[in-house]
């Protein structure tokens, strides 16, 4: 303080000088504490604390926490793309069997119809052949002949009985003749049959509905495509299921199990 004062050049206050000089003398009395070892500094609580109190544990956790998300959505991506892969690979394989049952599909249709035009070929070849057959025993004949009381047309020859039979007495007569009891397959035929007969009689046709009522078929199994059946006939009284010929060339509905005359028809002969 006193040089403060020298310095700004005002005098030194009053006492001054005097506390100065107690100062100076307390601090010459004072022990020399500088000479002595230094003190240990007090320990302080919070400093001697570990690093790893509840905060730091909280941190750590987070950290764990964040690295298990982080891992989690890597195994989860990793684990969808190779999904993806194979749902790809999965859908290429299905594509590739889809294409080839297809085509399957499509070998065995071609395969099928052909087996289908080999069996039409086979056919109309066995059907020409035949038609040759007789194409040839037809030229090769010099006349065409009939057994003796048969009479002939159109290469067919006919057999009018002289006695009656059952419908099936006469259908095995016929067979033991090597014919069969006559069908009916054009106007002209039915014409022939009807005035050859040209008598009062009634004959057995080779037509009956024994399988189905009302389904009228011929011995070959072929129907009814042309008909002369007197009007309300055929009409099933007693049992009437086998066709007759009665004079004019008109139809009727008979039982099977009576008598009357019967026609046989058969190729003629060369």
């Amino acid at each position: 303080m006193h040089h403060l004062y020298s310095i700004t050049g005002y005098p030194d206050p009053p006492g001054t000088m005097a506390e100065e000089e107690e100062d100076d003398d307390y601090e010459n009395s004072a022990p020399p504490y500088k000479d002595l070892p230094p003190k240990p500094a007090t320990p302080v609580p919070w400093l001697n604390q570990r690093s790893g109190g509840p905060g730091c544990c909280q941190k750590r956790w987070m950290v764990y926490l964040c690295l298990l998300v982080v891992t989690s959505l890597f195994l989860g991506c990793l684990g969808l793309t190779v999904t993806l892969i194979k749902y790809q690979e999965l859908t290429e394989e299905l594509r590739m069997l889809s294409f080839q049952q297809m085509t399957w599909r499509t070998n065995m249709t071609g395969l099928a119809g052909l087996a289908g035009l080999k069996h039409d070929i086979d056919r109309v070849r066995a059907d020409t052949n035949q038609s040759l057959v007789e194409l040839r025993g037809l030229l090769d004949c010099r006349r065409v002949t009939c057994p003796e009381g048969w009479l002939p047309f159109e290469g067919k020859c006919y057999y009018f009985s002289p006695s009656t039979k059952s419908w099936d007495e006469a259908r095995m007569f016929c067979q033991e003749n090597y014919s069969h009891l006559v069908i009916i397959n054009s106007f002209a035929e039915h014409n022939f049959v009807a005035k050859a007969h040209g008598s009062p009689r009634v004959y057995w046709l080779g037509l009956n509905d024994r399988a189905q009522e009302g389904d009228w078929r011929w011995l070959d199994g072929s129907p009814v495509t042309l008909s002369f059946w007197e009007p309300e006939e055929p009409n099933d009284i007693h049992n009437e299921d086998c066709a007759t010929m009665n004079k004019g060339g008109t139809w009727n509905d008979l039982s099977c199990y009576k008598t009357t005359y019967w026609i046989c028809e058969r190729k003629c002969s060369c």
